[in-house]
């Protein structure tokens, strides 16, 4: 098992991670809202408000949390209800500065299965990625 870890380290994940979006994006990303938006991370609370969606049906929900617990706040939400037939979308984390909503965020972060099979499988729809794809997902195994 060390050696499949230490295989998703090699120079080609970072191609993959162009396509597949990770936590530490998601965090990368807010932190940069905080910087554009003259902010202290740790002076604020987050809010993340993220959807579930199954079939044709979507449920909202949301979660405050501090800067430091960041990480382990969007890990619960993805660990909790990512499932086979379940997609999780982060939408959006919000702070208030200055009794206004400031939207963090540069865009929504979706993780599905579906997506993530078809991704590694070659079969996604960017041509220009999928090249990108497939040659990282040789070259790691």
């Amino acid at each position: 098992m060390e050696n499949l870890g230490r295989a998703s380290l090699s120079p080609y994940t970072k191609e993959v991670r162009k396509i597949m979006f990770t936590i530490s994006d998601i965090i990368a990303d807010i932190s940069r809202g905080c910087m554009t938006n003259d902010m202290i991370e740790d002076c604020f609370s987050y809010r993340i408000v993220f959807f579930i969606n199954e079939g044709n049906k979507g449920k909202r929900s949301y979660i405050d949390t501090s800067f430091g617990e960041l990480h382990k706040s969007l890990e619960n939400i993805i660990r909790s209800n990512f499932s086979v037939t379940n997609s999780v979308a982060i939408a959006q984390t919000t702070a208030l500065k200055n009794g206004k909503c400031v939207y963090l965020q540069s865009r929504s972060y979706s993780f599905s299965l579906n997506g993530y099979f078809k991704q590694t499988n070659g079969e996604s729809k960017d041509r220009t990625r999928n090249g990108t794809v497939m040659y990282s997902r040789y070259a790691v195994r």
